[in-house]
């Protein structure tokens, strides 16, 4: 073990691990079965939501939804007119951070409208409905995630409980 990590903060990186790996597990199983043709976007939203603490795992989750939102909205709704290359893009980004922006709207949603918009703006003029899988398995990442964190807040919480 690293001298530098504490007994503590290993503990804390183990079971960060194991939250990771059963939330994308499980949230890819729940996705493959209510037809996502992406699964891995559910997996996606789990690692990038899963945080030290159930109030900042919700935090992040809400502003992952948000911005996901966002970003599905101005696309579906606008990048038909448009061709796949870099300034429609830029276009395309530009009006749905200021969206965001303009709805006083944190950095982090900000960052995830952009996101969603590369992402949907390239996907879904190759696939036709990864906007919907982008958005359904977005919704069932930060679901379990946070199921997972509340999961482990209960039992963390009773195991203290029948210790003292």
């Amino acid at each position: 073990m690293n001298s530098n990590i504490t007994e503590n903060q290993s503990e804390n990186l183990s079971i960060l691990v194991w939250k990771l790996a059963l939330g994308s597990a499980v949230s890819w199983e729940i996705s493959k079965y209510l037809g996502s043709n992406h699964p891995y976007l559910a997996p996606l939203s789990v690692i990038l939501t899963i945080q030290s603490s159930f109030d900042q795992t919700i935090s992040i989750s809400v502003k992952r939804v948000i911005g996901t939102l966002i970003g599905i909205s101005v696309t579906v709704l606008i990048a038909k007119f448009f061709k796949v290359e870099g300034w429609s893009l830029g276009l395309l980004i530009l009006i749905g951070c200021f969206t965001a922006k303009y709805f006083n709207f944190s950095k982090k949603v900000i960052h995830q409208v952009a996101l969603t918009i590369l992402f949907v703006f390239v996907f879904e003029h190759q696939t036709g409905h990864y906007a919907f899988d982008r958005l359904r398995d977005t919704i069932i990442g930060v679901l379990v995630a946070g199921v997972i964190q509340m999961v482990w807040f209960h039992l963390f919480t009773k195991r203290k409980e029948l210790h003292f």
